[in-house]
């Protein structure tokens, strides 16, 4: 079973993934980082760090979370992300709040070639 910050990291690139390539810019790493760096306000090495799999105060968290329509709560002390559909955030096929199903961001997530070993 995937852990919170797993799930949280898998949606960050899903997402980054999608904007980069809707821009036609180059999927990768760095390119992703910037692009949620600069749309959180989060600094660029905790947004690296975040893509690694750490994430630094339950700030970063819920920051990040709300760039993937998502929100963090807590639920019996474990943090948990849950939909946010207040958030006014870009609705991918199907209405849905990703622009991907769950097993297709696995299914990416493990194939994509990542020279900082951030599967």
């Amino acid at each position: 079973m995937m852990t919170f910050r797993q799930n949280l990291r898998l949606f960050l690139w899903a997402r980054a993934q999608h904007r980069l390539r809707q821009t036609g810019q180059p999927v990768t790493f760095s390119a992703a980082a910037e692009l949620i760096a600069g749309a959180t306000k989060v600094d660029l090495q905790k947004v690296r760090a975040a893509l690694g799999g750490g994430f630094s105060t339950h700030d970063t968290q819920s920051r990040m979370a709300r760039w993937c329509g998502l929100k963090f709560v807590p639920k019996h002390n474990v943090p948990i992300l849950v939909a946010d559909p207040s958030d006014a955030f870009e609705r991918g096929p199907g209405g849905g709040i990703a622009p991907f199903e769950p097993e297709e961001l696995r299914r990416r997530f493990k194939e994509r070639d990542c020279p900082h070993e951030c599967a």
